[in-house]
């Protein structure tokens, strides 16, 4: 080959290669300038974009490369959890070449995850509809028990919650109590054997004093009495001293008691059970002529209903049983009972002011086969405090 036809033949090389080149780097172009809109297609959520790009270049010798430009960026869809902008864009590669594959295979996935993420909301959804009606439920089950409980307060509180309060609660007062002066305080003593029988007059003091929780009502029943002024008496045992059968036997009673009461609120808030001590004290100039108990002092253990509303007059009755009398030979049995109600004349914010009406006995069995009785009237002043 001479030197001419070799120079020839380099030249078309170096041609050939020039335009080579220069149609690559025009395809280059071509293909980065539509990853640039697919790119800012994707961005901007457009798949009518991606859609026209696609179709833009669907002749290009290089539209496979944009197709599985398109694809790489559906599947990093797919991470960041755009199921659904991710299957749009995997049908627009599908609507412009439905032999893709590829394409079509993606698509079938991303259909499924969505299908199972709209499974798995709805359930949550489900579980989250149930949860509501199961708290409403509960919510309607303790209003009812609220309200049969006694009057309740709704207060909001800051995080927007509803709280209930009792009125005890509401009144910003943990204790409810009452007290009372018995003015007039008669006691009628009834003795079978021997056959006596006095009326005396005296004075009294009380209180009942509460403290109600959620759970318990905890309290206390406190009680004292004198009776140092004798009206009138009957019977006796016959005495042969003259002088002493003028004068009529003088006895003064005192008595008291301190019992602390205990109420569980689930059971009822006025039904109590009790246990204290009680003390019935004697002083007396001829006992034996009268056959008087002497002072007795016991444990007591009973049970009680108190601070029973009746309307506006309150309520109470207890029953206490003397254990004391197993220590003191000549009695077999003991027990006290009674109850009061007070009736309301003045009522303000803080207090109520009102007339109590009491009645309480003591009955003592004796070996003997003797009964001494002793039934108690009081008119007392009685003064509370205000709960609701």
């Amino acid at each position: 080959m001479n030197k001419l036809n070799k120079s020839r033949i380099l030249l078309a090389v170096v041609v050939s290669l020039a335009c080579s080149f220069s149609v690559f780097a025009q395809a280059s172009d071509d293909v980065r300038d539509a990853f640039q809109k697919i790119d800012m297609a994707i961005a901007s959520r457009s798949t009518e974009s991606i859609s026209k790009v696609l179709a833009d270049n669907k002749s290009s010798p290089n539209y496979s490369l944009i197709e599985n430009y398109t694809l790489k960026k559906t599947r990093q869809l797919i991470i960041t959890d755009n199921l659904e902008f991710a299957r749009q864009t995997s049908l627009a590669v599908i609507d412009n070449n439905i032999e893709n594959f590829d394409a079509v295979e993606l698509y079938s996935y991303i259909d499924k995850a969505i299908l199972n993420q709209q499974a798995a909301n709805q359930a949550a959804e489900n579980r989250r509809r149930l949860e509501e009606e199961r708290i409403a439920a509960r919510n309607a089950k303790s209003k009812q028990q609220i309200a049969s409980r006694g009057n309740y307060q709704v207060v909001n509180t800051a995080s927007g919650q509803e709280v209930y309060v009792n009125e005890q609660q509401a009144s910003f007062s943990s204790w409810v109590w009452t007290v009372k002066l018995g003015l007039a305080d008669f006691v009628y003593q009834k003795i079978s054997e021997p056959d006596y029988s006095s009326l005396k007059y005296g004075l009294a003091v009380g209180a009942n004093i509460f403290r109600p929780s959620e759970r318990f009502v905890i309290g206390a029943d406190i009680f004292a009495d004198a009776h140092i002024v004798t009206f009138s008496t009957s019977g006796g045992i016959d005495i042969s001293d003259k002088d002493r059968e003028k004068e009529p036997p003088q006895e003064f009673f005192i008595s008291g008691r301190f019992v602390p009461e205990l109420a569980f609120a689930d059971l009822s808030k006025y039904f109590f059970l009790r246990a204290g001590l009680s003390a019935h004290m004697l002083a007396s100039n001829d006992r034996d002529r009268t056959g008087t108990q002497s002072t007795f002092i016991s444990p007591v253990v009973g049970v009680a209903i108190d601070s029973l509303p009746l309307g506006e007059a309150q309520f109470r009755l207890f029953y206490d049983y003397d254990l004391g009398h197993f220590m003191y030979e000549e009695l077999k049995s003991a027990m006290e009972f009674g109850g009061s109600i007070l009736l309301p004349m003045a009522v303000n914010d803080k207090t109520k002011v009102g007339i109590e009406l009491g009645a309480q006995n003591l009955l003592l069995l004796k070996d003997e086969g003797g009964i001494e009785n002793r039934t108690k009237i009081t008119f007392a002043i009685g003064v509370g405090n205000v709960t609701k």
